[in-house]
């Protein structure tokens, strides 16, 4: 026998070949892609797996295109031609059939295998990449490829006698030699003639080696049979000597090694190509010893863990650099990693998760395989393959798709509240019933609270204003309602403050901070104050048309609000607020339509009035023209004022309603001229002479002997007529005074009657159109004459107001330019 020592320094080892056999086995099966080993052509010679419906043997034999969609053959064929051409590897996609005969989409690595410089095979490694789940692979063992070849098969002996330079040969030496007994070498020249030519000089010295020890010698030689073949001999020879030390003759054994050798080559080709395999893997491959020392790591697994193999000292023991998390970004324990485990079970683990902080601070999540190595006759593994791929990709889109899914959602809930809110407030019903029904909407979906403030008519928050609210609790909405009816809310508080500066207000606690109270709700409540707290307070202003109408509350106990949530509140007091806007709209709309009914019915009544008189008079002229009765100019001339005074009450009636037409349309004219103010309004009092004498108001002025300055007569006269018959209207019997002055460049006309008064709410009424403080069946008109006063004094760059209280009169003061701009 031959020591261990010697087969090593031989460059073979049997027991390193048995030990690698399951190994490079191992390193197959749990390949999670198809391996197949193609002729140049496409003919498969070799799979690890096949297709459902296939066995491996009736895929052996078949081109590779038949597992491939016509689509694809093209661009695999190219690319197979390519690499026998250039012997360079090369790649491409496919559709093909999948483990399960499903079409499955495959990216597939072409590599060359040569022998003497000629593409013999190809080795395609083909990879999943539409589902980028796990394969197991399956490599089928072949016995033939890997067995070793044990040169047992006879022990051929031989003696070589030095004095007489003869060769003794036994049979199975003739044998081993192909050699019959008659052609056996007779001498030691013959017998190098047998040997190969390139081992022939080694004999001489491997024969002087024998001669000089005094133990058996082993070596390897290669012998060429008569037919050419070259075959290897184990070589065991052993120095006799005589009585005097001298050496005699040498003798020996011989075994044909040929099959061993034959099978440690096709072994190591084999390890070779496997080899090959695994470093060409996308997938990362460590196999780590029951020790925790690496026995093999491809760069792949390099690549994903980013550390190089020797920062690999301890893979599986405390000393790793990587620090691992579970999906849910808990640590994960190291004596739970899947190698740890099936090192401890026995058991083979799959599709483990995992989570790798790497030393670049990058987190990559794997999707990892171990399997479990035993050796012969034990049941404890004495070493594990750990196979893993990438999945960071599939896990970033899983989260972005998780993330568009709860966007989804959100949008989708956001714009369910909305329409129903939309719904809910533009019902054809009462606006604070629909307020109401509006924030019970929002509780609790949208918040645990939800509330509508409205500004009272006086711009606050007092004990009047309408207020909508939803806790989720009836008795704390009664609480809260009650609560605002008998106190206001203060006017340097945060409601009015979030009107002031129209923005949305989010008061949000830390989670370790008590809840906040709700503004408005005093401490001294002791109910309401301690139920009604909350993490987050959202104050958002109802405004539409920039007019403040009031502020949304909106609260939350159990989370805070984000960007999103305060987005969907913003949206929600919008409508809102335009809600309340429209039905103030509606509501004045309604109040105008009334107005003009009105209107048309006081219109019709005053023109009507005039008209009257005018037709009986005219009946009665043309009656006594005819000669029915007396036709002079004492019975003549009444009748004619009479129609004279009718009919410039209706030139008045008429011009006011076309001063409403001018006005409106913005058409209004200021002609500008000299005048003399003081001059102007007595002329102007001068002509309501008969008027003031019927209504039985005394008149005094107060004015300077000349006010000049520039303005429109007309325009002017328009103002103190209209006040004027104003003052007498509602002062009838009693005295008018008026006063003109001159302060600086304006001009000063105060128009005082002692009249029934205007109450301090209709005061600013009263300058509206078709408005009186009265009924008009009381005092008629048609509501216009301090409407167009107003329009007027403005149109020329002035003003009027009015000072008055029931039962005291009223003093309407005009302010105008001394000189007014004349405008077109």
């Amino acid at each position: 026998m031959t020591s261990a020592s010697t087969m090593v320094q031989r460059g073979f080892n049997y027991d390193d070949l048995e030990r690698a056999a399951p190994l490079l086995f191992a390193l197959l099966e749990n390949a999670p892609e198809f391996v197949l080993l193609l002729s140049p052509t496409g003919v498969i010679r070799y799979t690890n797996r096949t297709v459902a419906g296939l066995s491996m043997f009736e895929a052996i034999g078949r081109s590779m295109f038949d597992y491939m969609a016509p689509e694809s053959h093209a661009v695999a064929r190219a690319c197979i031609e390519r690499v026998v051409a250039t012997g360079e590897a090369g790649r491409y996609e496919c559709i093909g059939h999948g483990p399960h005969g499903a079409q499955v989409r495959y990216e597939s690595r072409v590599g060359a295998i040569s022998e003497d410089g000629e593409v013999v095979a190809l080795l395609l490694i083909a990879h999943d990449i539409s589902q980028r789940v796990e394969m197991e692979a399956q490599l089928r063992a072949s016995q033939e490829q890997l067995a070793l070849a044990v040169a047992a098969s006879g022990l051929g002996l031989w003696e070589w006698h030095i004095d007489s330079d003869t060769i003794v040969w036994n049979e199975v030496m003739c044998q081993i030699h192909g050699l019959t007994p008659d052609q056996v070498p007779r001498n030691f020249a013959a017998l190098l003639e047998t040997l190969h030519p390139d081992d022939r000089p080694a004999l001489a010295a491997r024969a002087r080696e024998v001669a000089d020890v005094e133990e058996f010698v082993e070596f390897e030689q290669r012998i060429v049979r008569r037919g050419g073949d070259v075959a290897w001999l184990m070589v065991r020879g052993k120095s006799v000597r005589d009585d005097t030390g001298r050496v005699v003759k040498m003798l020996g054994g011989v075994v044909d090694i040929t099959a061993r050798k034959q099978a440690g080559e096709a072994l190591r080709r084999e390890e070779e190509r496997y080899r090959s395999l695994v470093a060409t893997l996308a997938e990362g491959i460590i196999v780590v010893a029951g020790d925790g020392t690496i026995v093999t790591c491809n760069a792949s697994a390099e690549r994903i863990l980013g550390l190089a193999r020797d920062e690999l000292n301890d893979p599986l023991g405390p000393g790793n650099p990587l620090r691992v998390v579970h999906e849910d970004g808990s640590p994960f324990p190291h004596e739970s990693w899947p190698a740890i485990v099936a090192l401890r079970t026995g058991e083979r683990q799959t599709g483990v998760i995992m989570g790798i902080h790497r030393p670049d601070g990058q987190l990559v999540w794997i999707s990892c395989n171990c399997q479990p190595l035993f050796r012969s006759g034990t049941s404890v593994p004495d070493a594990v393959v750990a196979s893993f791929f990438d999945i960071t990709d599939r896990k970033r889109a899983d989260a972005e798709r998780e993330r568009l899914l709860g966007e989804e959602q959100r949008a989708r809930r956001r714009a369910v509240l909305l329409a129903e809110a939309g719904k809910l407030l533009v019902a054809p019903r009462d606006i604070h019933t629909a307020l109401g029904e509006f924030v019970r909407r929002l509780v609790p979906e949208l918040a645990d609270f939800a509330a509508v403030e409205l500004l009272d008519e006086d711009g606050g928050f007092g004990t009047a204003h309408r207020v909508a609210v939803a806790t989720g609790d009836r008795e704390h909405d009664a609480c809260y309602i009650d609560l605002r009816r008998r106190l206001p809310i203060s006017a340097d508080g945060p409601l009015l403050e979030v009107l002031r500066r129209d923005e949305v207000r989010l008061s949000t606690a830390r989670p370790d901070a008590p809840l906040l109270p709700l503004p408005g709700v005093p401490e001294g409540d002791v109910h309401l104050a301690a139920s009604l707290r909350y993490r987050a307070v959202v104050l958002a202003p109802l405004v539409a048309r920039c007019r403040p109408l009031g502020v949304m509350l909106v609260a939350t106990r159990g989370r805070s609000l984000g960007p999103d949530d305060l987005s969907l509140i913003e949206e929600l007091g919008l409508r809102a607020a335009q809600a309340i806007e429209n039905a103030r709209l509606y509501t004045e709309m309604e109040l105008a339509l009334a107005k003009r009914e009105e209107f048309i019915a006081v219109a019709s009544h005053e023109l009507r009035t005039p008209l009257t008189p005018i037709v009986l008079q005219t009946d009665r002229l043309i009656r006594r023209a005819r000669g029915d009765g007396e036709f002079s100019v004492a019975t003549v001339l009444p009748r004619l004022g009479v129609i004279q005074r009718q009919a410039d009450r209706l030139h008045r009636l008429i011009e006011e309603l076309l001063d409403v037409s001018r006005i409106t349309g913005g058409r209004l004219k200021i002609e500008v001229e000299d005048v003399d103010y003081a001059e102007l309004l007595r002329a102007t009092v001068e002509n309501f002479s008969v008027p003031l004498a019927r209504a039985g108001c005394e008149v005094r002025i107060t004015a300077p002997l000349y006010a000049s300055g520039r303005t429109d007569r007309t325009r002017f006269e328009q103002i103190v007529s209209n006040l004027l018959a104003n003052a007498m209207k509602y002062g009838v019997g009693k005295p008018i005074e008026l006063a003109l002055e001159q302060a600086g460049e304006h001009i000063l006309l105060s128009v005082r009657d002692h009249g029934i008064g205007i109450s301090t709410k209709d005061q600013a009424r009263i300058f509206q159109r078709f408005e009186r403080a009265v009924s008009e069946r009381h005092y008629g008109g048609l509501g216009l004459g301090l409407w167009v006063a107003r329009h007027v004094s403005e149109a020329m760059g002035g003003s009027i107001t009015v000072t008055s209280a029931p039962g005291t009169g009223s003093v309407f003061v005009v302010k105008l330019p001394r000189v007014v701009i004349e405008t077109k």
